[in-house]
């Protein structure tokens, strides 16, 4: 689940991701087919209803943060080498309001909720520097 979280995220956030997502969601239900949540999501079509079933989910159990951590970045460095740094940082602070209470304060989550500040002062180095030490910090 923790991979259908991320890319949950991202979708929330207006990235096209939902080939990548439907492609692990298939290989996800293939190798767990008794999966309730898995088997409701092959049926939804509609991108928004998957969406909000899968926000709904990641805030109602418990999973693994560091696998979903590895996930996230690992998706968002690959947006981040594509994107206009100050449309990254605002989409950036909006993921981390949609993160879980519990996880926000722990590293590197928060970094997010703060990392746009350096562009107020035009500092895209510091900003720059920013980033990449939360989208590399679980390699």
């Amino acid at each position: 689940m923790e991979t259908l979280f991320a890319y949950a995220l991202l979708m929330s956030e207006g990235y096209d991701v939902w080939d990548q997502y439907s492609e692990k969601l298939d290989r996800l239900f293939l190798d767990d087919p008794q999966n309730d949540t898995y088997l409701y999501l092959e049926e939804v079509t509609d991108r928004k209803e998957a969406v909000l079933r899968i926000l709904s989910e990641m805030d109602n159990i418990s999973f693994d943060i560091e696998s979903f951590g590895r996930e996230l970045m690992r998706l968002l460095s690959d947006i981040y080498k594509e994107s206009n740094l100050k449309d990254f940082a605002d989409h950036m602070y909006s993921l981390f309001n949609k993160l879980p209470d519990e996880i926000r304060d722990i590293k590197p989550f928060y970094t997010l909720s703060s990392a746009d500040d350096c562009i107020l002062y035009n500092s895209e180095k510091h900003n720059r520097k920013l980033f990449e030490s939360v989208l590399y910090y679980y390699e």
